[in-house]
């Protein structure tokens, strides 16, 4: 692998982040040029949103992973697969991921699979997933997944990494997992102190349908109390000695999960947003242009 042009494919695309990633480290002059070779994905919507985003042709999808055969497929210098996490999670079912268990998140093996069938194994191929997978309960499989890749002839390396500690306003924990073949080494990146927050992120103007509320609230022993403004019923409780903390700053007396429930300060970080229930996870209190 040079700096020429790397070589890239993925599986478990979706709208494609880490070509986005590689977008950026040829703008800044870090690579000088990356070509997608081929990438996997099922899902219609997120197909065509990958090819819009990345101007490619659809031709370059292979679609299901388990129909691939590794002997058919053409040398990458990086394989890049973020497999399911619906049964690793916290917020999933937590079945796990061993081969046997046959559930979305086994579906990782494949990629394993593949490198044993194809002729020329890329030099590097990285693996992403939600920080539960090192949860105790997952141990014994994430050693055997390790322990193939080992036999594979790669030097792994692996950590969980969190969205905030490199400059991004989200709390947002991830495992990564990275192979290397040919004696070449890797070190994660530092963390490194940032003062960005939400609001350098949001727009100064935004669009009255995302609003929850007017600008009107009632006291209500120290706290401000905002009614939803197309549901009486729903009430928000902002305690405003919180808000230029960051953070937590109130909750929706509404709704009874604690995830949901949670509003968050717009001069902190936002959590991980789940795939389920995104719309009540992103609750965020601004103050109003007559407050600034």
């Amino acid at each position: 692998m040079t700096n020429r042009s790397i070589r890239v494919g993925t599986f478990f695309s979706g709208i494609g982040s880490p070509e986005k990633a590689l977008q950026k480290l040829k703008e800044d002059e870090i690579i000088d040029d990356y070509e997608i070779v081929f990438f996997s994905e099922i899902d219609e919507n997120a197909i065509k949103s990958y090819c819009a985003i990345h101007d490619v042709d659809k031709n370059l999808n292979l679609g299901d992973i388990t129909k691939i055969k590794g002997i058919k497929l053409p040398y990458c210098d990086i394989w890049i697969g973020g497999f399911p996490c619906q049964d690793i999670s916290s917020a999933g079912r937590m079945i796990g991921f061993s081969y046997e268990s046959k559930t979305r998140s086994s579906l990782g093996w494949e990629i394993i699979r593949l490198l044993k069938e194809i002729n020329e194994k890329p030099k590097c191929v990285i693996f992403e997933n939600v920080a539960n997978i090192t949860n105790k309960k997952y141990e014994n499989t994430l050693i055997a997944f390790k322990e193939e890749l080992s036999k594979l002839g790669y030097k792994l390396y692996d950590s969980v990494l969190n969205a905030s500690d490199y400059g991004i306003p989200q709390n947002r924990k991830r495992y990564f997992l990275v192979a290397l073949k040919d004696n070449n080494k890797f070190v994660f990146p530092e963390k490194r102190n940032s003062n960005i927050s939400l609001i350098d992120y949001i727009d100064n103007k935004v669009e009255e349908k995302y609003y929850l509320t007017d600008s009107e609230f009632s006291e209500q022993n120290g706290k401000f109390i905002f009614v939803n403004k197309n549901n009486k019923n729903i009430q928000y409780e902002i305690d405003p000695l919180l808000i230029k903390k960051g953070g937590v700053c109130g909750k929706d007396l509404h709704t009874k999960y604690m995830q949901s429930s949670r509003i968050f300060s717009i001069y902190g970080n936002m959590p991980t947003l789940t795939a389920n229930n995104t719309a009540d996870n992103c609750k965020i209190v601004v103050e109003s242009e007559e407050s600034r």
